[in-house]
């Protein structure tokens, strides 16, 4: 196959975007919350708490278990029981989404990079990603405390396009932080419908997909502008 995407790149948001993680991070909080004495939050909750990284998450947690705020100490705590407990069970339930790696293999196939460029901690990215048999395929995984600042700032973006040495790229994700740190960085944004959110920023995409074959089509075209 002739490689006509050299210099491009794909990069990717992670949790709900190429990986649907939200069962593995809710066992994780809840597992916080029940050393605490707290009730479990409904997966159904969690999944947008994600995309802010696991202090935020906790801090919403404790809101809606414990109906309070949760003192320092007490989310110092939390977090380290969340963070423990997730490098533990990082992948117990945790799959890319259909056809995310199909898609994948085909444009690097072309020539394209592909970089993760997430607000999960770089480790626990890392992590992830080689538990799942996937890190080869990403030239950078970049995450939330990789930079000076995460997502919706664009330094992160800015730092997977340096590490692919990209000339023309775009962004896929599931959320405003993606749909921010995109723009601000100057790349088109297509943005999963099936991700975990929030999208009140969604008519300023690029486009919307709603499965990765869908996907392919869009960000071949807009590769190839």
């Amino acid at each position: 196959m002739a490689e006509d995407l050299k210099g491009a790149a794909l990069l990717f948001d992670l949790d709900g975007t190429l990986v649907d993680t939200v069962d593995d991070l809710a066992a994780a909080m809840n597992h916080a919350l029940g050393e605490a004495g707290l009730a479990e939050v409904p997966v159904g909750e969690v999944r947008h708490l994600v995309g802010h990284g696991a202090r935020r998450m906790l801090v919403r947690g404790y809101q809606l278990s414990a109906g309070r705020e949760a003192e320092a100490e007490e989310l110092d705590l939390a977090l380290a029981r969340f963070l423990d407990h997730y490098q533990e069970n990082i992948a117990v339930h945790s799959r890319p989404f259909d056809h995310s790696i199909e898609m994948i293999e085909g444009f690097l196939a072309r020539g394209a990079r592909a970089a993760i460029c997430t607000n999960k901690r770089e480790v626990m990215a890392r992590l992830l990603m080689e538990t799942l048999g996937l890190s080869q395929m990403f030239d950078a995984i970049v995450g939330a405390d990789t930079t000076s600042a995460a997502k919706p700032d664009p330094a992160p973006v800015r730092l997977c396009l340096e590490k692919t040495g990209a000339q023309r790229a775009v962004f896929i994700g599931d959320s405003d932080n993606d749909i921010r740190a995109a723009k601000a960085a100057d790349l088109s944004c297509f943005l999963a419908d099936f991700g975990y959110g929030p999208t009140t920023l969604a008519a300023e995409a690029t486009a919307r997909f709603s499965s990765y074959r869908d996907a392919s089509r869009l960000i071949d075209a807009a590769l190839k502008a």
